[in-house]
């Protein structure tokens, strides 16, 4: 009997997981829709990051780079996959939203938002086919194409933020949510390459693999800066408008967002202040697992408390419903490894 592997698991949990939710949009089709939805902030994030660094790549340069390229551009080849699981998310709107069950007008009419949606994942299937098709003479994307794709990776993720998840409360607003968001996309996608490339051996340099862990904790230093700069402004502003979404996320939220606070920073930058932890494969790759966790955490800690319905089953449930088929996708872009001189 053939043994199976890594993407045929993960596809059978995705399809089974998928077959779950499916039977339980029949019956619970506003938990389902905000469970999805959920799920897809936290997977489109991942490749979207991917893209972040490979630009950020093509404008500093460095080894580091060229160690991460497979796995980065593998991360960013299953944007066309998620942008089909983004389609429920499209109809189903009407269930999650506040403002488009009721007919949103101007900025937050449903048509506008759909259109948007669309163009933000076009734009980024357009970088990442522009990434892998151009590359530079060293095989790094030249600074000349890098520079434009990261304005406009930036500007659009910013929005999406804006529409995907601050909107889920549209009384409360925040100019610096949308860079919170993009900056813990770009952790949590540098964080699943830096996780896949170990895995696969493609990582075992430790003078690269150290330059890695250091880039993984400057970012995690970034996000934790922008996530206190944002309770900060919150906490002393204490506008009428504003409290609200901040009392959603105390009691039981206020415990979860301590959670993935320590696991998300406080643990990594402990662990990665230490050079023999940065050099060493396996104390790095649970680092990474130990920020992908948190993030999806905080995710559910962003939009959950937003949603009608509680937190249940189908959140998590809805997350290996994708996760299974983007592991089972990225298995089988890129089965063996590719050597980097």
């Amino acid at each position: 009997m053939k043994r199976l592997g890594h993407a045929e698991i993960g596809l059978a949990l995705g399809v089974l997981a998928a077959v779950a939710i499916a039977v339980a949009a029949i019956w619970q089709p506003a938990a389902t829709a905000q469970a999805w939805l959920a799920a897809w902030l936290f997977w489109i994030g991942l490749p979207v990051g991917a893209l972040f660094v490979i630009l950020a790549h093509g404008m500093v340069g460095g080894p580091w780079g060229i160690a991460l390229r497979p796995t980065l551009h593998d991360l960013a080849a299953t944007l066309p996959l998620l942008s089909l699981f983004l389609i429920p998310i499209l109809f189903g709107g009407g269930l999650v939203y506040p403002w488009a069950h009721a007919g949103g007008t101007g900025w937050l009419a449903p048509p506008f938002v759909a259109l948007r949606a669309v163009v933000y994942v076009a734009a980024w299937g357009a970088i990442a086919l522009a990434a892998r098709r151009r590359p530079g003479a060293d095989g790094r994307l030249s600074g000349a194409l890098a520079w434009p794709c990261l304005i406009v990776l930036f500007g659009t993720t910013s929005l999406a933020a804006f529409d995907w998840i601050m909107s889920l409360e549209p009384h409360w607003t925040s100019t610096i949510y949308g860079m919170l968001v993009t900056t813990g996309w770009a952790l949590a996608g540098l964080a699943a390459a830096i996780l896949i490339a170990i895995a696969r051996g493609a990582a075992d340099d430790p003078a690269r693999l150290d330059t890695l862990a250091r880039l993984l904790l400057a970012l995690a230093i970034l996000w934790a800066y922008l996530s206190a700069v944002q309770l900060i402004v919150l906490w002393e502003s204490d506008l009428g408008h504003e409290i609200p979404w901040l009392l959603r996320r105390g009691g039981a939220w206020g415990q979860v967002a301590v959670v993935f606070t320590v696991f998300e920073f406080v643990l990594p930058f402990l662990l990665l202040l230490w050079r023999p932890v940065r050099r060493s494969p396996f104390a790095v790759a649970l680092v990474a697992l130990s920020i992908l966790a948190a993030h999806l955490i905080e995710i559910w800690w962003l939009a959950v408390p937003d949603f009608p319905v509680p937190f249940g089953w189908t959140e998590p449930v809805a997350v290996v419903a994708i996760g299974g088929c983007l592991i089972f996708m990225i298995a089988r872009v890129a089965p063996r490894v590719v050597p980097v001189r």
